[in-house]
Formats: structure tokens, sequence, C-alpha cells
């Protein structure tokens, strides 16, 4: 069969036509994952605050951990990003809660991991009975109904319990929101698969001995990929002390994390434990933090803006 011109011309178009709908969609495509990938607290100048175990310094905070309240009053005063910790039910639902047992701080007893979420439900804290054990898809659906760019930094959270969540959906839509912290340097597989954030903690094995660049180096190339570092270190690392891991870090596209409360031999140098304007002031320099967590976000937040960062 011979084709006329006009049927030639045809077929040439539709082909250009198909050509530009193709190539629109693989550009779209693309915006849109990097507009996944894009936080504006990442982005965001200055140091960020972090809330510990959801706590937040203001009158109507209740006195209860991991709590929905708590939450919701880190959101509307621009916490930028909420730490809570996260098990799952026998049964396969996540749930905000810190402890290894239920003994110490609640009215029930044994762990989360032995009960389903009907019984867990029922449990109430001690220092305060009217609130329960809350579960991560009702502490998201804040984040979500909140449109604020804070990230929700789920700690106590294993690879397999991050792919668990994953296969419920409830990172769909906040992958980029959602920062989890493991000992692995290298992003876990099913964080990987979730598109959500990895934060790596220094190994205790390198802690005092950050006092050479052949160390930091090592530590820099680990962090390939990660979005942020938690630092657990002693007075005798240095070369983290005066800034040069954070700077270092910072050249990848990775942050300094600095826990400010507790503290141990292992994980803050004695000089620098204690969740006050005096630690603050040298976590900010010359360590370089760019994170901060703390149990009094509002008074962090007021100290770094009297200290211009």
């Amino acid at each position: 069969m011979v084709m006329t011109d006009k049927s030639q011309k045809i077929l040439k178009i539709s082909a250009i036509v198909l050509g530009v709908l193709t190539l629109g969609t693989f550009v779209f495509l693309g915006i849109r994952r990097l507009s996944r990938r894009r936080n504006k607290v990442l982005g965001k100048k200055g140091v960020l605050v972090c809330s510990h175990i959801t706590k937040i310094d203001v009158p109507q905070a209740l006195n209860v951990e991991n709590n929905l309240a708590n939450i919701q009053l880190c959101l509307d005063n621009d916490v930028e990003i909420i730490e809570m910790d996260i098990q799952i039910t026998k049964d396969g639902v996540p749930v905000l809660f810190h402890d290894n047992d239920l003994d110490s701080k609640t009215n029930g007893n044994g762990s989360i991991s032995n009960k389903t979420w009907s019984e867990v439900s029922q449990i109430r804290y001690i220092s305060n009975t009217s609130q329960g054990i809350a579960t991560l898809e009702s502490a998201i659906q804040l984040l979500k109904k909140s449109r604020k760019s804070a990230i929700y930094q789920l700690d106590k959270c294993s690879q397999q319990e991050i792919g668990q969540i994953n296969k419920l959906g409830l990172f769909k839509g906040v992958e980029n929101q959602i920062l989890c912290k493991g000992f692995s340097w290298q992003k876990p597989q099913t964080a990987q698969e979730a598109g959500i954030l990895w934060m790596p903690m220094i190994p205790t094995d390198l802690v005092g001995k950050m006092s050479n660049m052949e160390t930091i180096n090592k530590i820099v190339a680990n962090c390939q990929g990660s979005e942020f570092l938690e630092a657990q270190f002693s007075d005798q690392d240095s070369l983290l002390i005066d800034g040069t891991l954070s700077k270092e870090l910072q050249k990848i596209g990775c942050n300094l994390f600095v826990v400010a409360v507790a503290g141990a031999s292992t994980t803050n140098g004695k000089s620098f434990r204690g969740d006050s304007p005096k630690q603050w002031e040298k976590m900010i320099k010359p360590m370089g933090a760019k994170a901060i967590m703390t149990n009094k976000p509002i008074a962090l937040k007021n100290f770094l803006q009297q200290f211009g960062v």
C-alpha cells in the first residue's frame, strides 16, 4: 500500500504530538518527584528546633510524652521537628510510646508488641488518666491537616517496622516530612522504597576518636544520601566540637543533629550536657548544629532569635 503525501504528513504530525506528550509526561513526573523530595524545613536558614518526645514548654502542654495534644501545640508554634517513639502492636498498628514496657508509666503491663490495638487503646497514662496511647496514623493526620512543613522524627523504628508502616500507606503524601533514625550508615531498603528521610547515628566505637581528618572523612563518606547525622561524642572529639564535621557534612547536603536532653559519656561530652542556653550556644557555635533536640522548644526558639540564628 502506497501512502499519499497527505497520509505521510498526518503520520509525521501524529508522531511529533506523541513525542511531545511523552516528553511532557516525563518532565511532569520528574518535577513531581523533586517536589516530593523538597522540604521547606530542610532549606530553612538557621538552627532547627526539635521537640523531644513531643514535649513543649507552653501552659497548655500535657505532662505526657508522645501525645497528640502536644503534637498539635508543636505544629501551632512552628516547631520544625517533632520527635516521637514508634512501636507496633501485635496486630500491626503503629503507636507512639517510649518505654520497652508499659509498667512504669501506664496502668498497663508488659510490652506493646504482645498486645493488640484493642488492648492498647484501653491503657491510660498514670500521670494523666485522660490520656491514652496515640496511633501514628492520628499523628500524621494532624500533620496533613496543619499543612505545615514540620518533620516527624520517628525514633525506635527498625528497618522492618519502616516497611510495615509503609505497607499501611501512612507515609503517603508526607514522605519528605518523615525522618527515621538508625545505626545503619546506609539508608535501609525499606526507607528508600518509602521515600522518607534518613538519619544515621555516630556509632559509639567512634566516640573519642573524632580528632583527625581521616575519621571525619570516613564519617562524611558514610553519610552520602542522608539528610541528618545524629551526634554522639565526648569532650575529646575536637573536630566535631570545633565545627569541622558540620562543615564537611554540609558539603554533601547532610546536617548535624545534636541532642541537648539527657546525655551520657557515649552521647554527649560532659561539658555539653544540659538542656540550657549555655549548652545550646556551644552546640550552635562552634559546633555547627543544624538541629537541636530539646524539652523546651519555645525557650530554644526564643534563644535562637536573640542569638540571631
